[in-house]
Parts: C-alpha cells; sequence; structure tokens
C-alpha cells in the first residue's frame, strides 16, 4: 500500500442514487484515502429511509463499471450486500456514505439514508463517515466545501478517533477556502411535527403524501450543527450505535427500590 494512503479499501455508498453527482465526489475522496475504492450504491433515490434494509424482496445488482455496482435497495442494503457479497472475511478500512445532496442536521439525522448506511457498516465493526453538503439552491450546488475538507478531516477522525465509531460531517454552502471545523451535537427543534398533503390519482382515490413541517428557527443552540452550519462552519457530530440509554441505565441500577414488588 502506498504511504500516502490511509486506508487500503474504501468502500462508497449513498442514499441518492449510484447516478447522483454527489456519489461522484465522494469517490474522488475516497480516491485520495484508498488505493483500492468500491462504490455499491441504491439504484435509485433512497432519501429518507434511515437504517431499513430490505427483507419482503430479493435485491439486485448491476454492475456499473470496476469495482461499481447499483442495488435495488436501501443504502443500508448497499453495505450489508457488499460485506457479504465482496468482503466476506476481509472487510473494507472505512465506509463513506454520500455526498448527500443537502444538510442532514438536527432531527433529519434519524431519517437519513446517508447516516444510515454509516451506521450499517458501524454497526458491522466498520469505522464509517456519513457526508452531508448543504447549499442555498439545489439546482447550483457548491460541492467545493466537501470536495477540498472531506479527505483530511476523514484521516484525522479515523486515525486518532478509530474503532468501530460513525461520524456525521455536514459542510456548509460556504467557500471552500479556510472553512472552520466546529464538533456538534443533535437536537430536536426543526422538524416540530409531520403533515400531510391530501390529492387524488387518476381513478379518483384519495391518497396522502407524507410531509414535515419545518422550523429553521427552531434549533437555536451555538453547538448545534444547525446553527454550526449557518456560521459557515463544518459541522461535525460522533454517533453512537447503540440506542440504550446508558445513564439512565446506571441511574435505575443505583436505585433498585424503584422496581422492588410488595
Amino acid at each position: 500500500m502506498s504511504s500516502s494512503f490511509l486506508f487500503q479499501r474504501v468502500l462508497v455508498t449513498n442514499d441518492d442514487g449510484i447516478d447522483a453527482p454527489g456519489l461522484a465526489v465522494a469517490a474522488a475522496i475516497a480516491a485520495e484515502l484508498a488505493a483500492e475504492v468500491w462504490v455499491v450504491a441504491p439504484e435509485h433515490d433512497q432519501s429518507g429511509v434511515a437504517q431499513a434494509i430490505s427483507l419482503h424482496q430479493p435485491l439486485r445488482c448491476y454492475p456499473r463499471g470496476e469495482r461499481r455496482y447499483a442495488l435495488s435497495g436501501t443504502p443500508a442494503d448497499c453495505v450489508l450486500y457488499a460485506m457479504a457479497a465482496f468482503f466476506d472475511g476481509a472487510p473494507p478500512d472505512l465506509v463513506l456514505s454520500g455526498v448527500n445532496c443537502g444538510a442532514n442536521v438536527s432531527d433529519a439525522v434519524m431519517y437519513s439514508g446517508t447516516v444510515g448506511a454509516a451506521l450499517a457498516a458501524a454497526h458491522l465493526g466498520v469505522p464509517a463517515v456519513a457526508l452531508s453538503q448543504s447549499y442555498e439552491q439545489r439546482e447550483q450546488i457548491d460541492w467545493s466545501p466537501a470536495r477540498q475538507h472531506a479527505a483530511a478531516l476523514v484521516r484525522t477522525l479515523v486515525a486518532q478517533q478509530g474503532g468501530e465509531r460513525c461520524w456525521n460531517i455536514n459542510f456548509p454552502a460556504a467557500p471552500a477556502p479556510g472553512v472552520p471545523i466546529r464538533i456538534t451535537r443533535q437536537l430536536r427543534g426543526s422538524v416540530p411535527r409531520p403533515g400531510l398533503k391530501h390529492g387524488t390519482d387518476g381513478r379518483g382515490l384519495p391518497y396522502q403524501w407524507l410531509t414535515f413541517r419545518r422550523d429553521p428557527q427552531g434549533v437555536t443552540a451555538a453547538d448545534s450543527d444547525v446553527v454550526a452550519l449557518e456560521q459557515g462552519c463544518i459541522a461535525v457530530m460522533p454517533l453512537q450505535t447503540s440506542r440504550c440509554d446508558q445513564p439512565l441505565v446506571d441511574a435505575l441500577r443505583a436505585a433498585p427500590a424503584l422496581f422492588e414488588q410488595d
């Protein structure tokens, strides 16, 4: 392995689909980090599916070039499929998920397919990083912050905080040079409640389209990822694979009388 590479093998995936421009950005970032880059991404857009996996339908894999595949499944499926089909016994050194079109911050983190793929890798003991690029106009996304800063930031995070870890990194819609980095935390408030849009299909039958009512001003804490992006910073958040509330577990164990029966 070349001394310029931190990893031997990196797997790249996303939730925007195999043809998304952000996936090409992620593959280029991976090429700065590893001697060997694999891409396994959803055949179609799978945004918002979180860590869902396909158990009720088969998966179909379509070659799209050297070490590049489109899968008829979710982002988490892509990670699991790649582990079973291509890396059985020799997992990749890192999984990169993204670069997502738009930020994955605050309440959106739990729904994000980009983050879901990274968590799926971390559950299998592979270090993983979710990458997202915020924007001001969707039709004119500036990918340069992710292009210029992601590789060095991933090197730092994984080398110094290695192991079975997962990171969520959001890049601001700002010029690339001199972008500061801020360690952030996840807060609620930007998506206060769900909503429904009602319509009627071609047969006259009603349907509902799930939406989220957003409140861009709902998160104001200085150490939040939302505020970091608003202030032109790269927002870095460590994620944990366990959903167990360990501090509460410890507190309850210290007070067993709460659950004693007469």
